[in-house]
Parts: structure tokens; C-alpha cells; sequence
């Protein structure tokens, strides 16, 4: 049996391609069997306990973005963090990164060990920890064609996509029938008009305060245009009245399904959001967290090049903008869902897998 390590954290950009990933080796592999490295703070200790995958946590160290004390101790909670990940890589052949503080300390063990390293970047511009474990490694994919503009291994990387649930994928393949009926089957649960068109608005598992916010100054507004609003208000916060029309949710459970049934979304830019959109091949209207890098902005920029999406910033977004923007959004999405797509392309979670693979080979 071959022991492959996948690790990543902090957010679904890092954890949910990683169990693609596992579980398309799994499923191709009889002799492969894979365990997850992750900490107890981010979102992987949500969504670990749910799979079949061995969850291993170790201390998070996240790099510090400026002085304070948390710099003076960060080299102490680094070197325990290499420490820890050295015992749990015994036995290990491969090491498959997917970003987060969490994977700098499993790239350099992987390193010290001498066990070759997959890295996936799943934003546009690459984070911290994956810079690092780029210097360990020539196989690195990428998810966005702009992360290829830093150059060096970046500009050599395979784009191979953002891998993403099966069920997310097969959603292009449903016909105008398999829709409408499903159209008319949520229309009912959720208390919609089956006759109007569906604006689907997330910010994200935790939901997104700003967008909360605009969406509850403008439901009546966009219900009197005939609109349907499907809108995941996020874990934690208060759930809004429903009412004929209007479907808040604290969670989405069936992501595909509100997908399919949807003409325009509206939605923070994380890379899986991102990933999602283009594959169900849905026109969206998508509002960067302003965080980090700016690499929620970057991320949207892919689709707004490829006419699947625009951009609104944060400060922007407001009931006045998108009202007074709706109909142009949405004469852009009924022009979108007019186009082919390339159904013939490898998923990106098999791409990186055959790539786990061939190294594995060469490996013996």
C-alpha cells in the first residue's frame, strides 16, 4: 500500500481540491491509500471528520504579516511544526500540497525526507507557503492562467483547473428538460415563482456581511421585478423572513442543484467559487474580499476575461449599484448560458492524480 500525504488548510480553496484529489486516487487506485495533514483552526476540521481520510493535525504557524511578538515566537512554533510533520511523513511517497500556513512546514519536511512534492495553487496569485515548497519542486499545477505571470516555476506550471466535486462538474451535462423540471421541484420547497428567473447569492460557508447587507436592502425591490433570490446568508448568522420569492438559507447543501436552476449568481471570488461558476458555465457578479494579496480580485479577473463574469468592489456594492446594474447583469447572463463549452477537457482532479501517479512510478 502507498501512503500519499495531502495537506492543506484555513479555507475550502485548500482543503476541497486536496479531497477531490484523495478520492480520485482512491478511487483508481486499489494500492494508494491517503492521509490528510490540516490543523484544528481551519475549515479542514469541519470536513475531515466527514471522510475516509486519516485527519492528522499539526501546530499552525502562520507567517506573520508585521512585528509584534507573534514574530519573535513564530520560529519556535515553525520549527515544531517541521518537527511534527517529519514523524507523521514516515512512510510516505508523496506529498501533494494544496496551500495554507499548514503546508510550509509538511514542503520542508517532505524536503528533509527526500519525498517528491505536487503542489496546486488554487488562486491567481500564488500564497506564502506555496512559494516555498515551489523551490522543492518542479510539478506544480496551477488553477488560474494568471499565476503564470510570476515567472520562474509559476511560468512553467500546468494549468490544470481547480479540482471540484463530481456532482458541481455534471451539472453542464443536464438538458434544458433535466433543469426545468428541477426548476420546478425547488420552485416548491423553497417557495419560489417557477415562472421567474433565479438570482443565487453566497458569500461563502461563514456568508459575507457586506452582501448580507445589500441583499436585505434590495429583496423587495428585486422580488417586485419578477425576480426569485436564493440566498445563503452563511453559518452563524440570523436567517432573514422568507417569503414568496425569497429563499434564505443559513447553508447550501445541494450546490449543484441551486446552480443549474440559476441565471445569475453573486458571490465573493474565492477560488472555488470561481472554479464552480466557470464549470456550470453560470454568469456571475462577484465581489472580492479585499484580504490578503488581492487575490480574490485577481481570481475574478479570469472570468471577466473569458465573459463570465463582472466585477463590483466591495466599497462599491451597494442597493443602488446593483439595482441600477441588474439589467445589464442579467441581458449578460441570458447571453451566457447560450455558450458550448469544452466538455471534453480532463477534470483538474484527475489531472493532478495521473500526475500522483506518474511520479509514484517513477518512485519504484
Amino acid at each position: 500500500m502507498k501512503l500519499v500525504t495531502l495537506v492543506g488548510g484555513g479555507t475550502a480553496g485548500h482543503v476541497e481540491p486536496a479531497l477531490a484529489v484523495g478520492n480520485w486516487l482512491m478511487a483508481n487506485s486499489p494500492d494508494i491509500k491517503c492521509d490528510f495533514v490540516g490543523t484544528s483552526g481551519g475549515v479542514e476540521a469541519d470536513l475531515l471528520p466527514k471522510t475516509n481520510l486519516h485527519f492528522h493535525k499539526i501546530l499552525k504557524a502562520p507567517f506573520p504579516r508585521s512585528f509584534s511578538v507573534a514574530t519573535i515566537i513564530w520560529p519556535v512554533k515553525f520549527l515544531l511544526s517541521v518537527l511534527q510533520s517529519l514523524k507523521l511523513l514516515n512512510g510516505s511517497k508523496l506529498v501533494i500540497g494544496f496551500g495554507g500556513y499548514v503546508s510550509a512546514p509538511v514542503y520542508l519536511a517532505a524536503r528533509i525526507r527526500n519525498i517528491p512534492i505536487i503542489i496546486h495553487e488554487a488562486n491567481a496569485k500564488p500564497g506564502w507557503a506555496n512559494k516555498v515548497g515551489a523551490r522543492f519542486t518542479d510539478k506544480v499545477t496551477i488553477a488560474f492562467e494568471g499565476a503564470k505571470s510570476l515567472g520562474g516555476r509559476w511560468g512553467s506550471a500546468k494549468l490544470v483547473g481547480m479540482p471540484i466535486r463530481s456532482e458541481i462538474r455534471a451539472v453542464r451535462s443536464l438538458s434544458d428538460s433535466q433543469i426545468t423540471q428541477l426548476k420546478l421541484e425547488l420552485s416548491s420547497k423553497l417557495n419560489l415563482n417557477p415562472k421567474s428567473k433565479n438570482i443565487f447569492i453566497f458569500g461563502g460557508s461563514l456568508g459575507a456581511k457586506r452582501i448580507n447587507d445589500v441583499i436585505a436592502a434590495s429583496v423587495t425591490e428585486l422580488i417586485d421585478r419578477g425576480y426569485n433570490v436564493i440566498h445563503s446568508v452563511g453559518r452563524g448568522n440570523q436567517l432573514p423572513a422568507a417569503r414568496f420569492g425569497y429563499a434564505p438559507l443559513s447553508y447550501i447543501e445541494n450546490m449543484a442543484q441551486i446552480y443549474a436552476i440559476s441565471d445569475l449568481v453573486i458571490a465573493r471570488s474565492g477560488a472555488v467559487s470561481c472554479a464552480e461558476i466557470a464549470s456550470v458555465d453560470r454568469y456571475a457578479l462577484l465581489i472580492p474580499l479585499p484580504i490578503g494579496n488581492g487575490e480574490q480580485e485577481a481570481n475574478a479577473q479570469d472570468l471577466v476575461a473569458n465573459g463570465r463574469a463582472q466585477i463590483c468592489l466591495n466599497s462599491a456594492f451597494n442597493s443602488e449599484w446593483l439595482m441600477s446594474n441588474l439589467n445589464s447583469l442579467m441581458q449578460s447572463a441570458s447571453l451566457k448560458r447560450n455558450r458550448v463549452l469544452n466538455s471534453a477537457d480532463l477534470p483538474a482532479d484527475a489531472m493532478i492524480g495521473q500526475m500522483a501517479l506518474e511520479v509514484l512510478g517513477r518512485a519504484n
